[in-house]
């Protein structure tokens, strides 16, 4: 059959479903899932079942359909194209966690980087948790990169049905009659040292727990294809590491108390939120067209923030992420005003029970502080965000403009 598209799907470093056109180089961006959701829908297919999904002729319009990975490359190699794979290079072979130095522009301890890496390395479990938006499965596909090592991921939140993603289905052929299809979890484990990401453990049914009692054990380490005795049983390969994540708190909506059994498979990694200084530092490097004095202002907004809710009396029951805070940057960079970001971005993550003492005028109050019009002298007062925060290449310690260096 003559395909007008072979696009590969994949995820990004923020576990979201992109893909590219291995024929024209169209790269399937966040904008392109918005408009056309059906291609998300149908690339999320094709990384469950491990296929290369396709497009071809069919009449005045085109059709859809998910190849094999070798039925794919072979068409591909016949128009002259070759897929590219990651080669580990030999540096990377010889990298080692005791190397390990995060890479510019992520901020994470030093310490708790190397203690991920090595993790990584040796195949341990590792359930990272923390605030939704700080950063754990950005730091998942960047530790395992940085030791040469692809990342399969699996998003157990948004799943419905847990036997069919992490253990496959059952089919009817007229030709062939009943036959089983595994899942790409099957396969991804079978594969030696793999790092298997299990994003929003603390969201995922029971059953995909249950499910996971002997995959992640350290001493059985199988995938039991049904729950009879004799059932068959997959073995999971070695050096395989499973490195899940989990939102912790009251505060975060569908979230289940995670079995202690379940929890002893793994090993605790909190991950921390950016302080303001590391923030600001992102956001300038992200947004370099950003005038700083805004970008300061709103790293002073988030910071009073989360101050506020970790106060021993807070006012508000929820937080702004870092992930919340770099989509507001976006929108300063598309030229919206902090006002403006605030209003859609911000506001409505806070309630508006309560009238003139909701948690929503409170925050409001806190951004109106840092508007167009406070002098940085004031701004400094307001907040003492930092003495080390810069305006335009310099740094003022409440009294003093100094060039910073």
């Amino acid at each position: 059959m003559n395909y007008t598209q072979v696009i590969i799907p994949r995820y990004d470093s923020q576990g979201r479903i992109r893909g590219k056109d291995q024929i024209t180089g169209k790269v399937y961006s966040k904008k392109d899932m918005k408009v056309r959701p059906d291609i998300q829908q149908r690339l999320e297919k094709a990384l469950n079942t491990g296929t290369y999904l396709v497009t071809y002729p069919r009449g005045t319009r085109h059709g859809f359909k998910f190849i094999s990975k070798d039925e794919g490359n072979t068409f591909l190699e016949s128009l002259g194209i070759t897929v590219n794979k990651k080669q580990i290079t030999k540096t990377e072979e010889s990298m080692s966690w005791k190397d390990a130095t995060p890479p510019k522009n992520f901020y994470i301890d030093n310490l708790k980087w190397k203690f991920l890496v090595r993790n990584i390395e040796k195949g341990k479990n590792i359930l990272m948790v923390g605030p939704s938006g700080c950063g754990k499965t950005d730091a998942t596909f960047k530790a395992a990169e940085s030791i040469g090592k692809e990342v399969t991921y699996f998003n157990l939140g948004a799943t419905q049905d847990p036997r069919s993603t992490l253990i496959g289905n059952t089919f009817y052929n007229k030709d062939s009659g009943t036959y089983f299809s595994e899942s790409l979890f099957v396969r991804a484990i079978q594969q030696e040292n793999a790092v298997i990401l299990l994003d929003e453990l603390s969201r995922a049914h029971p059953e995909a727990w249950n499910i996971l009692m002997t995959v992640l054990d350290p001493i059985q380490r199988y995938l039991r294809l049904d729950e009879k005795d004799d059932s068959p049983t997959i073995k999971v390969a070695k050096g395989v590491s499973f490195i899940a994540t989990a939102n912790i708190g009251t505060e975060y909506t569908s979230t289940r108390v995670l079995d202690r059994a379940l929890l002893d498979r793994f090993t605790l990694f909190e991950m921390d939120i950016l302080n303001e200084d590391q923030e600001y530092a992102l956001l300038e490097h992200k947004f370099p067209k950003v005038n700083k004095d805004i970008l300061l202002s709103l790293s002073a907004i988030i910071g009073d923030i989360r101050k506020e809710i970790t106060s021993n009396n807070p006012k508000i029951s929820n937080m702004v992420s870092t992930r919340n805070t770099i989509e507001i940057a976006e929108l300063l960079d598309d030229g919206f005003t902090i006002e403006e970001a605030a209003e859609v971005l911000i506001y409505p993550l806070f309630s508006d029970e309560g009238g003139n003492d909701s948690e929503r005028i409170y925050i409001r109050q806190i951004v109106q502080k840092y508007l167009p019009g406070k002098s940085k002298k004031e701004l400094y007062e307001t907040n003492n965000i930092s003495k080390k925060l810069r305006w335009g290449g310099k740094s003022y310690d409440g009294q003093n403009y100094t060039t910073y260096e």
